[in-house]
Formats: structure tokens, C-alpha cells, sequence
């Protein structure tokens, strides 16, 4: 018998491929999804121009009454992961100078279709840990 997955599981799923079809829409090279690395799991990498863009994407569902913002439950801790991600994959590459940015997208999901996307390029400037 198969498990049934958690409906907030499910409902971030839905997000990550709304979040796809928006950054493909925009131009964006879908690289690659929720990728495994020690550090962290991405949800999608993807090249912007000559950039590589580590996109976290978080996703609520919308109420009319409802004033809060999905990226209010990306962490301090998630972020740091997102860091490191970064730092592994510039290994990986050997290449310190590689061009890594960190964005944000917002699924704002109705019962069928997403209700609202923001797109938030270069959420935080990224400064590499010390080696």
C-alpha cells in the first residue's frame, strides 16, 4: 500500500512547478530540481545570463483574510544551508569566481492555480564562509 504524502508536502510540490514554469517564463535555464548536495537541498537550480541562481521557493495557501508572506517561513538556519549549497557547488566547479546568486519565489496558491508570484532576484547578497 502506497503512503499518502502530507498535504503541505503536496501543496509545496505544486508551488515548486508553478515556481518552474514562472522563471522559465522570464528566461531563466532550468538546471536542476531539489538536488540532494551535503549541505542543503536546493529546490531549483537554474542559470539567469551568466549567473546561477539558487531559487528557494515557499508556498502558502491564499486567504482573503490572510497577511502573511510565505518567505516569513524561510529560516536564518535555511539560509545559512543555502550559503554553504553555494560554497559546495563552487568546489565542485573549482572555480571561487563562479557567479552565484540566492532568489526567492512566492506561490501564493488557490484552490487550482496560483493566486500570486513574487519573484525576489538576489534575496540576500552572498558572502562566502571562510574556508
Amino acid at each position: 500500500m502506497k503512503k499518502k504524502s502530507a498535504s503541505h508536502l503536496l501543496l509545496g510540490q505544486r508551488g515548486e512547478r508553478v515556481a518552474v514554469r514562472y522563471l522559465t517564463g522570464k528566461g531563466f535555464e532550468i538546471l536542476g530540481r531539489n538536488l540532494h548536495l551535503k549541505s542543503a537541498e536546493i529546490d531549483i537550480l537554474a542559470r539567469d545570463g551568466a549567473s546561477f541562481v539558487l531559487v528557494e521557493v515557499k508556498t502558502l495557501r491564499y486567504r482573503k483574510e490572510m497577511d502573511q508572506r510565505p518567505g516569513a517561513h524561510y529560516t536564518e538556519e535555511q539560509r545559512r544551508r543555502q550559503r554553504r549549497a553555494a560554497t559546495e557547488l563552487q568546489r565542485k566547479f573549482t572555480d571561487a569566481d563562479f557567479p552565484f546568486r540566492h532568489d526567492l519565489v512566492e506561490v501564493f496558491m488557490g484552490k487550482l492555480f496560483p493566486v500570486k508570484i513574487r519573484h525576489h532576484a538576489d534575496y540576500y547578497k552572498y558572502k562566502p564562509f571562510p574556508a
